[in-house]
């Protein structure tokens, strides 16, 4: 079992990406660290366009099959607050063509002739401590990959969401206390402080395959992350029966 502190000043986990609007979970899911480590070990996830097994009529990476699984728990550490959600607006520019296609280009002189707003939310003051329950082989390498000794494999510097978001620090730490994001296996009454619909799984082929869940920090601390907080990574099939075990009908 391995402990990770995981520290950034921006981050996005984006549920959707709409050409408008693009929004942010409230805090880090699953699914972005799930990549993240798997990124620092040295296990590709992406099936590119080329290789075997890709479909060739989607015109993107896929999730290349028999990755790794195991388990991730996230929380707040003591003294850290829930990410704060900001929006910026920026300009979408592009060229629309057919009939509809806006402004005549002629009119508009050689630019763009198309510009729409766009809004874009980020999580500012990320801290967050993430518990990889995995086998010793991917530990091992996700702590050479943490130490620089470990490039073949993996590529870029660690982001999260936006290529820009990149990380401020991630370290390997001693068990400490943390309020644990677990499921919200009880719909009864107010929602808790914090709830968040977090991404676990994440179909590329086809959205509907994308499995999420809604996850809440703990009011207390706690030096272990409780069962509903610990969630299998790398089989949608299993994420269901533990959303299901974990559930209150």
């Amino acid at each position: 079992m391995l402990w990770l502190d995981i520290q950034a000043p921006f981050a996005a986990c984006r549920p959707l990406v709409a050409g408008w609007y693009r929004p942010t979970a409230g805090f880090l899911t699953h699914s972005s660290v799930y990549g993240l480590v798997l990124n620092i070990a040295g296990r590709e996830t992406r099936l590119w366009e080329h290789e075997d097994g890709h479909d060739e009529k989607t015109p993107a990476s896929l999730t290349r099959t028999g990755l790794p699984r195991f388990h991730i728990a996230l929380g707040l550490p003591g003294g850290a607050e829930i990410p704060v959600v900001q929006t910026i607006f920026q300009q979408l520019h592009n060229y629309p063509v057919g009939s509809q296609a806006g402004v005549d280009p002629a009119l508009a002189k050689g630019r763009k002739n198309n510009i729409a707003p766009v809004r874009r939310e980020l999580l500012c003051a990320v801290h967050a401590l993430a518990v990889i329950d995995g086998d010793p082989s991917l530990e091992n390498d996700l702590r050479l990959g943490l130490d620089g000794r470990k490039n073949e494999g993996r590529y870029g510097l660690p982001f999260l969401g936006d290529n820009n978001f990149t990380v401020d620090r991630i370290e390997e730490v001693e068990p400490r206390p943390a309020r644990w994001y677990s499921l919200v296996a009880d719909r009864a009454g107010r929602p808790r402080e914090g709830t968040t619909r977090l991404t676990v799984h994440i179909d590329r082929a086809d959205m509907s395959g994308t499995r999420s869940a809604l996850f809440a920090p703990e009011s207390k601390l706690t030096d272990q992350p409780p069962d509903g907080a610990t969630v299998p990574m790398g089989d949608p099939t299993g994420f269901e029966k533990w959303h299901k075990d974990h559930s209150v009908c």
